[in-house]
């Protein structure tokens, strides 16, 4: 099975389905988030692991010092004489940047008495007409609180019942349609197209005769710009200690002693500025789709449960458990090893190496 990555390329940033699913596991809170980034490097150190001619080079998690004198941690570093940590001849490292959850205004959050309601705006430049979303509170009963929700897209209005800490998200999709998710849902399902707008409603309090909610704004990974120049700067520092330059374009191919290769996920976060200055920097940009590191958490939640599979996304679990690295190698064997795509070559990539060279190939 291969992604056709063209579906996940678009000219305007949007949430991912990738946080369709991790929204999924809302009662891990943000610790699900921050194990996206630990799941993509594990999917990277497979595909080395299955290179013999690179893993017997690999040191992780290694500061790596560039001209500058700075050293730089770097997920995966590569040297002819591992032991002594001599002769760096290639370099990996791996950057995942989310979806931002924002408070909506400076005041987030809203007490409603039975009846009360409160209306939100979605809108965008690309829409022909903005969204109004108006939100009353109908009844508390017990530990729940009763919802209607109505839109002016459509003009449906849909009840919805919620506890404390559950949340709705109000949605408009790539085509302009309106569409909301219901407490524990499965999101991937309720909302098929691309997101384009993304507002939380999440219920902070239910009193009697009362609800407090708070509105936050889902933003598509405004650090993006931040991860590029500091990926970029580690592959101009490491680059001119190793070939004597500060450009990628000032070091013929045949001649370069050192390769920088950078891989990212949730790609649709990045904007054009970000990716350009990584196309500028640095040797070589992959992306893996969302559907790989998708199918590596339902991977994880079916083979540890969903309750302890958290534990077993990291580089140290990879290394020491072979049920988490046979776990990695199903993804990679599913996807036939087609999990890496160079944004400039346009093109599935593997990596290749004969123990003193990093490079990429087609696939």
């Amino acid at each position: 099975m291969i992604i056709d990555i063209q579906t996940e390329l678009r000219n305007f940033t949007y949430i991912t389905n990738l946080y369709k699913c991790i929204a999924n596991y809302n009662l891990m809170g943000h610790q699900i988030g921050r194990k996206i980034g630990d799941m993509l490097e594990i999917l990277t150190m497979g595909a080395i692991y299955k290179i013999p001619d690179l893993k017997n080079h690999l040191d992780t998690e290694g500061k790596l010092e560039g001209y500058t004198s700075a050293k730089h941690k770097v997920e995966f570093g590569f040297f002819e004489n591992i032991e002594t940590k001599d002769k760096l001849f290639g370099a990996i490292e791996c950057k995942c940047v989310g979806v931002e959850e924002t408070k909506l205004g400076k005041k987030n959050t809203i007490k409603l008495k039975i009846d009360e309601s409160f209306s939100l705006p979605l809108w965008g430049q690309w829409m022909n007409m903005v969204i109004s979303i108006t939100c009353t509170l109908k009844s508390i009963s017990a530990n729940t609180a009763s919802f209607e929700i109505k839109n002016t897209f459509n003009n449906n209005t849909q009840l919805l019942t919620l506890s404390s800490n559950d949340n709705i998200k109000l949605i408009v999709d790539e085509d302009g349609n309106f569409l909301n998710t219901t407490p524990h849902g499965d999101m991937l399902t309720e909302i098929p197209g691309i997101i384009r707008i993304c507002k939380t409603i999440k219920i902070q309090k239910i009193e009697s005769g009362s609800c407090t909610v708070a509105l936050f704004n889902c933003l598509t990974g405004p650090q993006t710009i931040e991860k590029a120049k500091q990926a970029s700067l580690v592959a101009m520092d490491l680059r001119k200690k190793i070939d004597g330059q500060w450009g990628k374009e000032d070091i013929d191919n045949a001649n370069k002693k050192m390769t920088f290769i950078h891989i990212i996920c949730e790609f649709s976060h990045w904007e054009n500025k970000s990716i350009n200055v990584i196309k500028t920097c640095i040797d070589h940009n992959l992306i893996v789709p969302d559907q790989v590191l998708i199918d590596a958490f339902k991977k994880f939640e079916n083979t540890f449960g969903t309750g302890n599979m958290l534990n077993f996304i990291s580089k140290k679990m990879f290394e020491n458990n072979l049920q988490v690295r046979n776990a990695i190698y199903t993804i990679l064997d599913k996807y036939e090893n087609h999990i890496f795509y160079d944004i400039e070559q346009n093109s599935y990539v593997s990596f290749i190496s004969d123990g003193h060279m990093l490079g990429i190939k087609l696939i």
